[in-house]
């Protein structure tokens, strides 16, 4: 069975915590095994907790990750686009200083 809602996590720290503070009522009457299963539980559902902690971390993690690479490869596009734009304007400007040179052959004053 697989937890996946968000509230699971703060329920089983809560548990948890019940199950340490249970340890010692059950402890002050003399009750051994009790004191015992409680202990039990807390840990248990200490252990849980952790777990879910860690999977939620993870899939943030690996969201996060997804995001960046997202932006990483827009970022990649946009300085291709840039790349060709530049390539363009220096054929556009070698052309233009082609046509001036041409201009000056003619007029003789190169």
């Amino acid at each position: 069975m697989r937890f996946r809602h968000p509230a699971w996590e703060p329920i089983a720290w809560l548990l948890a915590a019940v199950n340490v503070a249970s340890v010692w009522f059950a402890a002050i009457p003399g009750e051994p095994m009790h004191a015992t299963g409680h202990a039990v539980l807390a840990v248990g559902f200490a252990l849980g907790a952790r777990a879910l902690t860690a999977r939620r971390r993870a899939e943030l993690l690996i969201a996060e990750q997804e995001a960046l690479l997202d932006h990483a490869e827009e970022s990649e596009q946009l300085f291709d686009g840039m790349q060709a734009r530049v390539l363009e304007l220096e054929e556009q400007l070698e052309f233009a200083e082609r046509l001036l040179a041409q201009h000056r052959a003619v007029d003789g004053t190169e």
